[in-house]
């Protein structure tokens, strides 16, 4: 189920696979509190990204061939990368509705921190 309050906005147009993604939206919440599936969203926020941050992101997936994994209408994508500080790799998990393939539904972005993949 989708949250209610989730940031849509408009993006340069970002080849991923065989999809042309021209929007996204954003559960900015998820991203900076997390999310647990027994306490709901966190109370302390783990990171302070604003929207333009994860539009930077996203854009710069650009033309990238990635793994997903399929559930009924969705395809889902984890993708990991160095990107703000190049000392800091970034994990971003998206989704998007076959019904809507031009619309990526950002789910969450935060820092891998070392020792973990």
């Amino acid at each position: 189920m989708k949250p209610a309050d989730l940031v849509h906005c408009s993006i340069r147009p970002t080849h991923i696979n065989s999809y042309l993604i021209k929007a996204i939206e954003v559960d900015l919440r998820h991203i900076n509190y997390g999310l647990s599936q027994t306490n709901g969203y966190g109370k302390k926020a783990r990171s302070h990204f604003k929207i333009e941050d994860i539009v930077s992101f996203f854009e710069s997936l650009n033309f990238l061939e990635i793994n997903s994994e399929s559930d009924g209408d969705w395809e889902y994508f984890v993708v990991d990368k160095v990107f703000f500080d190049q000392q800091k790799k970034y994990r971003v998990v998206f989704c998007i509705d076959q019904k809507r393939p031009d619309a990526g539904c950002v789910i969450t972005l935060f820092e891998i921190k070392r020792g973990k993949s």
